[in-house]
């Protein structure tokens, strides 16, 4: 019993597999930009963790909601200290 022969090149293109492309512009159902913002967020934070982890380097994420909440990650306390000086610095720079 003989399999008939594929063409690799008309396979391939039949299984493609992954993501497609969004096009990145403001959400404006506060819904989904709401849900969209907590998985993003969380993405991020966990990029952050795992940045620290594998490549052993300082880490500090700040991250402001629509709504002024704050989320931060930073992998050590002197990271953080030193991230919450520079934010006050810029903050302080900000209002003057």
């Amino acid at each position: 019993m003989e399999f008939p022969k594929q063409n690799p090149e008309s396979s391939s293109q039949s299984k493609k597999i992954g993501r497609g492309k969004i096009e990145i512009k403001r959400i404006e159902n506060t819904t989904n930009r709401q849900v969209t913002f907590c998985k993003r967020r969380n993405g991020l934070l966990k990029k952050a963790y795992e940045l620290s982890v594998l490549c052993d380097a300082e880490v500090a994420l700040i991250v402001f909601s629509s709504r002024g909440r704050l989320y931060e990650y930073a992998n050590n306390r002197f990271s953080f200290s030193l991230f919450l000086f520079f934010l006050f610095q810029v903050s302080f720079n900000f209002y003057i």
